[in-house]
């Protein structure tokens, strides 16, 4: 399996993901921990693929993303912020009910993505990013 390609397998496989990679899912998305974490939190957000619509082609990057249907990519982007915000939410409270407080998290598009399919990170904030 290429590493370039590794989260479009992991949407293909949700329903048999580990707990160890799957950390949420809804219709829409998967949420996953990052296998390289740069923070306690790191998390992934990926839209399913719903042929013929969102097709393989159309998640390789978001530039495919936003170069088709203008209302389909609103949609998915907007799923994906709903589900990253569900996701930042059970984090925060991880993080009161863990340390006892809870402090900033960062939500965006990879600048330079390093692998071939659309997703949304978010993490906490740390200093030395």
């Amino acid at each position: 399996m290429s590493n370039l390609t590794i989260l479009r397998s992991y949407v293909q496989a949700a329903e048999s993901l580990p707990s160890s990679i799957l950390f949420s899912q809804s219709p829409k998305n998967i949420v996953i921990f990052d296998a390289y974490p740069k923070s306690i939190f790191h998390f992934l957000v990926l839209p399913r693929i719903q042929e013929p619509t969102l097709s393989v082609s159309r998640l390789n990057n978001l530039h495919s993303l936003l170069s088709g249907d203008k209302e389909t990519a609103k949609g998915v982007i907007g799923g994906l912020a709903e589900d990253a915000a569900q996701a930042k939410k059970e984090i925060e409270d991880e993080m009161v009910n863990k340390y006892g407080f809870k402090w900033g998290v960062w939500t965006g598009f990879h600048g330079a993505p390093s692998m071939a399919y659309v997703c949304i990170s978010f993490r906490q904030n740390v200093w030395n990013y």
